[in-house]
């Protein structure tokens, strides 16, 4: 096995922060602390405050989300970390009268580096991954038919412009979501491999003038084990509530979210988030989170619909680009580029 004494100083940076929660905290052990990085370009714009929102890449926060969705979609996200460290992100949702399926898949890579052994003698390079991906399944109700690839009313409203509101009478008294995941994590540290399955299940309630209610469990069960050390993965339970408002018009439509995350391996924080649609075109983003050790507790993004590009005879009926910004103090900025596609 190699001995990786010696990298560049960024690279040692951040193996320790994302590594040192495998150290003893209180009597429990917590391993895969790489699961708390933000994913979603649209996510990390509101600091991850999505536990209450329907959307692609509710499937990060609460599985629920996805069984609400009236159609079907992609999600891409592109993180550039510092020198040759980037997460891939990708996920997709088949919209059905029998439930939404969705797939997911995400992966953190360090890039190559120099390796050395115990005598600091250079000995070749090395590389470390990260990665996520499983199985969703998600049901809304009640289910209309004449619904489908129509925006329900009682959401709150996306941005999509050729994706149009239920024309006939639709009940305005509530919807509600539940969802599971499978997810398998594995991780691969130079010669060493590790991996376990965990599961996520989670619940949306919807009630009138656009009010989300969420909450959800990740990461139940699991253990991972690197030679001869084993440890847990941290169960993350999620509580959020979303509301938005609009304008005369609907000229511009500001989103509120709050989420309360009890995290077994790093305590009880709160996210904050809020974005401002403006005539369904452009959308921008804030976030702050009460999480400890953050080189930020603030995020940014923004977003651009181009809707308006797409014929009316093309299958799809959405696409848009976002981006957003999350600072990790010395560790330097992150960017996030993401792309979605809906039909």
């Amino acid at each position: 096995m190699y001995n990786i004494s010696i990298m560049s100083f960024n690279l040692c940076i951040f193996i320790f922060l994302f590594f040192s929660n495998l150290l003893d905290c209180g009597n429990n052990r917590y391993a895969s602390p790489f699961l708390r990085i933000p994913v979603g370009a649209i996510t990390s714009g509101s600091f991850e405050s999505y536990t209450a929102m329907v959307g692609l890449d509710s499937v990060l926060y609460n599985p629920a989300g996805n069984g609400l969705l009236t159609y079907s979609g992609i999600s891409l996200t592109h993180n550039k970390y510092f020198e040759d460290m980037n997460q891939e992100y990708i996920s997709s949702t088949i919209n059905s009268r029998w439930g939404n399926f969705s797939v997911f898949y995400s992966v953190l890579s360090s890039g190559k580096f120099v390796s050395y052994d115990e005598n600091e003698n250079i000995i070749g390079k090395t590389s470390t991954s990260h990665k996520f991906y499983g199985f969703t399944y998600s049901k809304g109700f009640p289910y209309f038919e004449y619904a489908n690839r129509r925006i329900d009313p009682m959401l709150i409203t996306p941005s999509w412009t050729k994706i149009k509101p239920v024309k006939v009478y639709i009940p305005k008294v509530y919807r509600a979501s539940f969802g599971v995941s499978i997810k398998k994590v594995e991780e691969v540290i130079d010669s060493e491999r590790s991996s376990t399955f965990v599961f996520d299940i989670g619940g949306i309630l919807i009630l009138p003038g656009h009010f989300h209610i969420g909450s959800s469990f990740q990461n139940i069960g699991g253990k991972q084990k690197f030679v001869y050390d084993e440890a847990k993965i941290p169960k993350v339970f999620r509580f959020g509530i979303a509301k938005d408002f609009s304008t005369v018009k609907e000229l511009m439509n500001f989103i509120f979210m709050v989420d309360f995350v009890k995290d077994d391996a790093i305590g009880r924080y709160f996210n904050f988030g809020i974005e401002t649609d403006i005539v369904k075109a452009f959308q921008a983003r804030g976030g702050y989170t009460t999480r400890e050790k953050e080189g930020s507790k603030l995020s940014f993004g923004i977003g651009m619909n181009f809707d308006r590009l797409i014929s009316k005879e093309s299958i799809f009926k959405g696409l848009r680009m976002d981006y957003a910004y999350i600072s990790y103090g010395a560790l330097g900025p992150t960017h996030k580029i993401g792309f979605q596609v809906v039909w």
